[in-house]
């Protein structure tokens, strides 16, 4: 008798359930703004940096 892996239950699917998508399609899924040539870098004189976008509204897209 043979025994198909579940795929929904496994411990690697539970752990990271979106392996099987592209990082490009996660970011348009999440609505997340597009930093590419769209950063602003800010010293905070503490070792530490500030990074933010110049246009919030730039979004990633499906292209």
């Amino acid at each position: 008798m043979l025994f198909r892996e579940s795929n929904q239950l496994s411990r690697r699917f539970l752990a990271n359930k979106h392996q099987s998508d592209s990082i490009h399609q996660r970011l348009i899924l999440n609505n997340s703004t597009d930093l590419r040539n769209n950063i602003q870098i800010k010293d905070l004189q503490n070792g530490f940096m500030r990074i933010s976008p110049l246009d919030e509204s730039k979004k990633y897209s499906e292209k």
